[in-house]
């Protein structure tokens, strides 16, 4: 058996050369090839071979790769697993490539520097012809005939001259993304927590305390704090529970009988059974009836209101054994969840008149102060609630809670456009041990903010390029604008050096029937066990953004699916939520597109070379619905031509000065080879996690279901990470992409793996 490097090989043809030391080139042709058909000969390739007489003389037979190949290791099949496999196991749609922690060099071609000019050749300039294949089906959205039943979209295939094609701006984009990750360059994209930090909801409420605005003023608000766990009077005896009185404000049983709705009784919301008195609003000066009594499955007690009347009714209440009459205000939120039963009474014990108190017989130990930031971030977490929600809150219209009871739940009731904090708003607030408010919130089971924006984790040298003098390759090669531009004109943008014809139709297998999708939601980064790292960089199922030091797991990208299930990406009816795709391309249909280039250097061509092709055996993501599978594709480079200036200039003939095509693979694989040994020379094994990430999310994943977290497939997303939450320590991280080899188990929302 004979060791040597494949020279070149001509793909179209079928056959190559490869190099042995102190000899001539050796013939093979592809019947020789032993590897996979996902497989090509690359050049540049270690290969073994044996020696023997062919048509031409001595050939190359029985050739295969050998295993130190960087380029050809992707195409090497997975390791087997071996998995109990009485434990379902699945794995996520997506995970990250991960960053380089090194700064880019300076005055590097692959590092920061200032972009060529524009109006002199200084590098290569020419043109790349690459073929697409979708190996998946395909899909990507027009912008026209877009049709709209009640919410629910019909979106067709993007067409160009009447035919489906791919958009240049899809396929930049898709570039760019594998460019920067694999050249360390800034994240183009890059969501800033603008400007608060992001919100998420606790397992537990957290210690809260009811008050009612009392006052704005330009030094902030001053609030009552009605807290009706102290000062409880002698004659109200909650000591006979023995358990602590944790919840300050009281409950208001049967606000919704029987519940809102209720799957497991199949109870529905029936309006004539509330306790609440007629005409109950937000905000409702009230009198009730209360007494304790404790939870009955956790070890707390808390007051009820067993009877509430507006408080000019007061004197209907008659007090008893075991029930007080207390003066308070109802916030109501509305039947805003399914199972919902019970609303609130604020109340203090001291405010023992029907009207309500002035600011000044209020005791001081009432009352507390609100700063001015607070009541910003406040006035932003409810404008967030209406950006969510304001297309359910005008498809309901005059529909809506307290008008109609039709369709509950519905929207809360602070759901409203341009709602801020304001005199007599009833809220829960967040203090300090210094007695300092933190936060107000509307509801007992708030969002609440993280101590740190996502920026604070995303290195120095990763953040958008602002300096004209030191751009990173992506943005000198795919063009920058500067958000921040400074007096000289040159540091406000900067052209591409690229540019994209969309993708032309090929060949075609046909089209799939209008397909209706399952739902796909936007991007869940508070899932911070799947996002994020510990300080130390590894998978946690504690860490999150308040977390000092824990680190951005990297570039998102969609794990490539080589058997896309229907069964997966078939929706169950059509809504708002999902989409009709009409048009979608079934797998093997082929387009053509052109990639022109000018001023690159070589490195920087090599670059944008792996970005176009890859490795054998990993596939791009390109289009919608790529979590259910649909848009894996594979780049070809057909032809690489570049051009002599000054052959072209001295000729009429338009060919003149072009490069011609029959080396186009072995240049192709010098650039890459070239690129590549660069970036390890400057990064090492750092570089080395970043092509080790790429091939495990693009290249062919572990024989595994892959779909998003869930119980299972009758139980929505939300109750696996419940669950999860639950489990606490013992909770389920993402691993990292190359290390994700036995996937995630199903867990229910009440913690346990399935």
């Amino acid at each position: 058996m004979s060791e040597g490097t494949i020279k070149i090989w001509f793909s179209n043809k079928g056959y190559g050369f490869i190099e042995r030391k102190g000899q001539d080139n050796l013939f093979f042709h592809v019947t020789q090839w032993k590897e996979s058909n996902e497989c090509e000969p690359i050049p540049g390739t270690t290969v073994s071979f044996e020696e023997g007489p062919g048509k031409k003389g001595t050939e190359a037979k029985n050739v295969r790769l050998l295993s130190d190949n960087s380029l050809a290791s992707a195409a090497e099949p997975r390791p087997e697993v071996q998995i109990d496999k009485k434990e379902y196991r699945f794995l996520n749609p997506y995970n990250f490539v991960r960053n380089l922690k090194q700064e880019r060099p300076q005055g590097h071609v692959l590092g920061n520097c200032p972009p060529p000019p524009h109006d002199r050749y200084v590098g290569m300039t020419g043109h790349i012809i690459c073929t697409v294949e979708a190996k998946t089906p395909l899909f990507i959205s027009d912008s026209h005939e877009v049709q709209d039943d009640n919410g629910h979209k019909t979106y067709r295939f993007f067409q160009y001259e009447g035919l489906p094609s791919l958009p240049a701006s899809s396929l930049r984009g898709m570039i760019r993304t594998v460019f920067e990750a694999v050249t360390n360059s800034c994240f183009m994209v890059f969501q800033e927590d603008d400007p608060y930090p992001l919100e998420h909801r606790e397992s537990r409420a957290p210690n809260t305390i009811p008050a009612r605005v009392m006052e704005l003023n330009g030094n902030g608000a001053r609030l009552e704090l009605l807290d009706c766990t102290v000062n409880v009077p002698i004659n109200v005896p909650i000591n006979v529970l023995r358990c602590p009185m944790i919840v300050q404000g009281a409950a208001v049983r049967y606000s919704y009988p029987p519940k809102v709705f209720n799957h497991k009784n199949f109870q529905v919301f029936n309006p004539n059974l509330s306790k609440l008195p007629i005409g109950a609003h937000d905000g409702m000066r009230v009198a009730a009836l209360v007494t304790p009594a404790k939870h009955p499955k956790k070890s707390f007690c808390a007051f009820h209101a067993v009877q509430v009347v507006p408080f000019i009714q007061h004197n209907l209440l008659k007090p008893a054994h075991n029930y007080a009459k207390v003066f308070g205000w109802l916030h109501l939120t509305g039947p805003n969840i399914e199972n919902k039963h019970d609303e609130r009474l604020f109340f203090r014990w001291d405010d023992t008149q029907p009207t309500p108190s002035q600011i000044s017989q209020i005791p001081s130990s009432c009352l507390c102060d609100c700063s001015v930031p607070i009541i910003g971030e406040y006035n932003h977490h409810l404008s967030e609630y209406w950006r969510r929600m304001q297309k359910d809150v005008e498809k309901l219209g005059n529909q809506r809670w307290p008008n109609s009871t039709n369709g509950v739940p519905h929207p809360s009731t602070f759901v409203e456009e341009g709602r801020k904090l304001d005199v007599g708003d009833l809220v829960y607030v967040k203090r300090n041990p210094q007695g300092t408010v933190t936060w107000l919130r509307p509801v007992t089971m708030p969002r609440i903010p993280y101590t740190f924006p996502r920026q604070e984790f995303l290195p120095e040298h990763l953040k958008r390029c602002e300096n004209y003098h030191a751009l990173c390759p992506a943005c000198r090669i795919f063009g920058w604008v500067n958000d921040k531009p400074l007096d000289d004109a040159k540091s406000v943008a900067y052209a591409s050096r690229v540019r994209l014809s969309h993708g032309k139709l090929i060949s075609s297998n046909g089209s799939l029937p209008d397909t209706l999708l399952a739902i796909l939601s936007t991007p869940k980064p508070t899932t911070t066990p799947f996002y994020l790292l510990d300080p130390q960089g590894k998978p946690s199922p504690t860490v999150d953004y308040d977390t000092d030091g824990a680190q951005l797991r990297g570039r998102k990208f969609y794990r490539h699916q080589w058997r896309v299930d229907p069964e997966e990406y078939i929706g169950k009816e059509p809504i708002d939520q999902n989409r009709t795709l009409h048009g979608a391309l079934d797998q093997g249909v082929t387009f053509r597109f052109t990639l022109d280039f000018e001023n690159i250097a070589p490195l920087e061509l090599g670059a944008l070379l792996y970005a176009l092709e890859l490795e054998n055996g990993l596939f791009h993501r390109l289009g919608y619905a790529k979590p259910l599978g649909f848009g894996s594709i594979k780049i070809t480079v057909d032809s690489l031509k570049t051009i002599n200036w000054s052959d072209r200039l001295r000729s009429l003939n338009p060919e003149a000065g072009w490069s011609t095509e029959d080396k186009t693979a072995l240049r192709k694989m010098t650039l890459k080879e070239m690129f590549l040994k660069e970036m390890q020379t400057n990064y090492g094994a750092g570089f080395d996690n970043i092509l080790d990430d790429l091939r495990a999310l693009l290249g062919t994943p572990l024989d595994m279901p892959i779909h998003y977290p869930r119980p299972d497939r009758n139980h929505p997303q939300f109750e696996w990470f419940m669950g999860n939450k639950k489990r606490r320590n013992e909770g389920i991280a993402l691993d990292l992409a190359k290390d994700d080899t036995i996937g995630l188990p199903q867990i229910d929302k009440s913690g346990n793996i399935r």
